[in-house]
């Protein structure tokens, strides 16, 4: 990776590593409140892409510049086709938005919501799918869908009743209803609240705690509470059983072992 704090500034996404095994990425159209475009999405996607190429980076965050995280779609760019009246040239663009989703979910690597404005729709959808969401007392989450004539396209009908319950989760969609940052953090749909403009501060911390650990744990875990959703019980437990037995044979393991008797803090190498 290159050095602490490099970064190169695209148009419309920032793709900064301040710092080993971490990468930060940040939606870069103020004017429209990180709304996103075809062409935001086509950038975030070739980020996190990159992101999930680089085998050194373990955790990304992701954030917005200006006075909002995303406030989901431009809907300046929705007039509805005349030929098809698919609002937003249907199949191109979900092809799109559901590839980054599934990047999101990968276990390999950890990403970050680093939240703060209007936190909207598709944006809602997007921080939906990281692994943790740090938002700032500013922050303001709705979905949108329905104020806009659209459903979701990102799993969310799957996560969010795991995330609040259904009935929650029914208020929350079906009404459009803003939620506080507050408010957030107490439905599990955030997992920090901060004072404003020191959120991602916060959600770099997190990613330099969660980058301390084992590659291969992490992913680990994170695959198992991904799977958890679709499992029973004693599926699960034997998912965890063949997990550790994997993990049992790993330098990183060995590397714990002598760093616990050295009394000195392990350094993993992800094999």
């Amino acid at each position: 990776m290159k050095k602490e704090g490099s970064a190169i500034s695209d148009e419309l996404v920032e793709y900064t590593e301040p710092a080993e095994h971490l990468v930060s990425l940040r939606l870069n159209r103020p004017a429209k409140l990180n709304a996103l475009s075809r062409e935001l999405e086509d950038a975030l996607l070739g980020s996190v892409r990159r992101a999930c190429a680089d085998e050194a980076a373990r955790v990304v965050v992701i954030s917005g510049a200006g006075r909002a995280f995303c406030a989901g779609w431009d809907l300046g760019e929705a007039a509805p086709d005349d030929a098809q009246r698919q609002p937003f040239s249907a199949l191109a663009g979900v092809t799109t938005w559901l590839e980054l989703i599934r990047l999101l979910r990968r276990p390999d690597k950890v990403f970050i919501a680093a939240v703060h404005g209007w936190v909207a729709g598709q944006g809602l959808e997007l921080s939906l799918a990281c692994d943790f969401v740090v938002a700032a007392a500013s922050a303001r989450l709705y979905f949108a869908e329905t104020r806009v004539g659209f459903a979701m396209t990102s799993g969310a009908a799957k996560l969010l009743p795991a995330i609040v319950g259904l009935s929650r989760a029914r208020m929350l969609l079906l009404t459009g209803a803003t939620v506080d940052a507050a408010e957030a953090e107490r439905l599990g749909l955030a997992c920090q609240v901060t004072a404003d403009g020191e959120h991602e501060t916060a959600a770099l911390a997190l990613a330099a705690k969660v980058a301390e650990g084992a590659p291969l744990a992490v992913a680990a875990q994170k695959m198992l509470l991904d799977s958890a959703l679709e499992m029973s019980l004693p599926a699960t437990e034997h998912a965890e059983l063949l997990a550790s037995l994997r993990l049992s044979g790993t330098d990183d393991l060995r590397e714990a072992q002598e760093a616990f008797a050295a009394k000195r803090p392990p350094v993993f190498a992800g094999r």
